[in-house]
């Protein structure tokens, strides 16, 4: 039987270690999410479906969400990756009768704490520092967005090749360069606005000359050197 104050204690043991609360003390964290519990998603399996009604908000504790919502086309287009550490839905958390604003989707199995709103609104947004935290992931958020849409002409390989290194920038220290989600092909090509022929085409070059090599969707970097060169031109 799942001993509830357990699964607290550890989650606890693990938040205390992510960005949002460095300079907080441990007391101030187990009050910021007594109210909040753990969900442990599968994969492709939905946390938040847009438009719904958004009572709760959290952070992600290991693996990975991919947020997204409808594109003109009318297919899914990804406007960000999740990872440890990151925060989703916090940012409309203050506003009256708040909805998700996108599509929080597990890659691979994923662990996400999630706490209810009234916590946000009677501690979280009671600490500036907390509050600077989540401006400043909203930032960077909006930056990678804003830099992404900059390379709109750019060639397809430079857009391939940021996006693998923004995500091996979000997990420094992954053994021999590997990308540690479940990226398919159509998730690339959502992410960076073309084919799903067009990145597999660029992707099987990159592979036939040792730049990545794949397994079971996932990527593993070979050449870093050629990865950055390619972001470049």
């Amino acid at each position: 039987m799942i001993n509830k104050q357990q699964v607290f204690e550890s989650a606890i043991n693990e938040l205390v270690h992510f960005d949002i609360f460095s300079g907080c003390d441990r007391e101030f964290v187990e009050k910021a999410c007594a109210q909040g519990s753990m969900v442990f998603s599968a994969h492709r399996e939905t946390l938040f479906r847009s438009g719904d009604p958004a009572g709760y908000f959290g952070i992600v504790m290991s693996g990975a969400y991919k947020l997204t919502r409808p594109s003109r086309s009318g297919e899914e287009a990804i406007m960000h990756f999740s990872t440890s550490g990151d925060v989703i839905g916090a940012f409309i958390m203050s506003q009256d009768n708040p909805a998700y604003p996108v599509n929080v989707i597990a890659m691979g199995p994923s662990r996400f704490f999630k706490v209810p709103r009234e916590a946000y609104l009677e501690i979280w947004s009671k600490k500036p520092q907390i509050i600077l935290k989540i401006q400043n992931i909203l930032s960077l958020r909006m930056s990678q967005m804003q830099h992404q849409k900059s390379l709109s002409k750019a060639p397809l390989a430079s857009k391939i090749a940021l996006l693998l290194i923004d995500l091996l920038h979000r997990h420094e220290g992954t053994e021999a360069l590997t990308i540690p989600l479940p990226l398919t092909r159509r998730e690339i090509a959502d992410n960076v606005g073309a084919s799903v022929e067009a990145v597999i085409r660029v992707m099987s070059e990159w592979s036939k000359n040792g730049i990545i090599q794949t397994t079971d969707q996932q990527i593993k970097i070979l050449d870093l050197q050629k990865i950055i060169e390619l972001v470049r031109e």
